[in-house]
């Protein structure tokens, strides 16, 4: 006889439906892409907060068309507006991945790779000055006698926040083969008026340590979670202010990889026709097109699920015409 199934609690078929409701839901959320979701997020969050004109480029990022007629044969060509900012969740990439191209050229011609990590106590309010006394005593350090059998590298800052206040820290990639940590490590707590700092190195040969070295000032996802007030202190602060340097051999280096490197990239954009020459025409008529601009219409109708519901961010309401971006 088949056995009987003991019968479940009603906290168990809770827990149950609970758990099968966040799996669909995380399904689901998949089909947008995630920089949409933390671009819409910060936008709305950092609108009541700041009205420049870098914020109204970082809202309009992703959602204006910009249209361009070819002189030849006068094809319409529809991109999307793209802001720049390297702490937009859509255009930091850029930056992001053509650092990574230098970088892994630089790597394969060093032999004893270091990656170093300097950091400073938290602190409450993030300025310009902060970042810059940060960076001040960077520049100390590449003079300090225990530096002085580092050949080149790079040094990039990275900015979180997980509630405890500012937290600032700089990844180093290093062409050298020892550095005396112990000494390092009174040193650089000495220079930052701290009675120790908390300083990190590891020999990265056969290691993809690329990414690291090449962070994101702070990753989309991280700046999403913040609050409006926190996300507003951030911009502002970081504007204006280098987050990425290179020294020694790689400065040196740098620009013959760059020059390299857009030898061998794509070529310019070309039209159907062949011509690589376009006016741009901010009134010209654009052809109907029956598709949603920026969401396909099965996204649209999850994105009004998702917003009735309030569990996750909400997505940018626009209209227009599809493109590829």
């Amino acid at each position: 006889m088949p056995t009987m199934q003991a019968p479940r609690t009603l906290k168990e078929i809770i827990l149950e439906r609970s758990r099968a409701r966040t799996l669909r839901e995380r399904a689901q959320r998949e089909l947008i892409p995630e920089d949409e979701l933390h671009h819409a997020t910060i936008r709305d969050k950092l609108e009541p907060f700041n009205s420049t004109t870098q914020f109204l480029n970082f809202a309009k990022c992703g959602s204006e068309e910009i249209r361009f007629r070819c002189r030849s044969c006068q094809k319409m060509h529809e991109f999307f507006y793209r802001c720049s900012l390297r702490w937009c969740p859509r255009c930091a990439w850029k930056i992001f991945e053509e650092r990574k191209k230098v970088l892994r050229v630089f790597a394969s011609q060093i032999s004893q790779p270091k990656h170093l990590v300097l950091t400073m106590r938290n602190f409450p309010v993030l300025s310009k000055r902060e970042i810059r006394f940060f960076k001040s005593r960077l520049l100390r350090l590449r003079h300090w006698k225990i530096f002085s059998n580092v050949k080149g590298g790079c040094c990039s800052l990275e900015i979180t926040n997980e509630g405890r206040g500012w937290h600032l820290h700089a990844h180093l990639l290093l062409d050298v083969r020892y550095v005396d940590m112990e000494a390092l490590s009174r040193k650089w707590g000495k220079t930052l008026g701290q009675k120790f700092a908390i300083v990190k190195i590891k020999d990265v040969r056969g290691t993809d340590y690329v990414k690291e070295v090449s962070k994101y000032v702070v990753e989309g996802s991280e700046l999403a979670k913040w609050n409006g007030e926190h996300i507003n202190e951030f911009v502002r602060a970081i504007k204006g202010i280098n987050f990425f340097s290179s020294f020694g051999s790689l400065r040196k280096a740098a620009p013959s990889i760059r020059a390299a490197l857009q030898h061998d990239a794509r070529e310019k954009f070309t039209c159907e026709c062949g011509a690589r020459n376009f006016d741009f025409a901010p009134h010209a008529p654009a052809p109907a097109s029956p598709h949603v601009y920026g969401l396909s219409p099965a996204a649209s109708r999850l994105r009004d699920r998702l917003d009735k519901e309030s569990r996750f961010p909400l997505l940018p309401h626009i209209e227009g015409k599809s493109s590829i971006s």
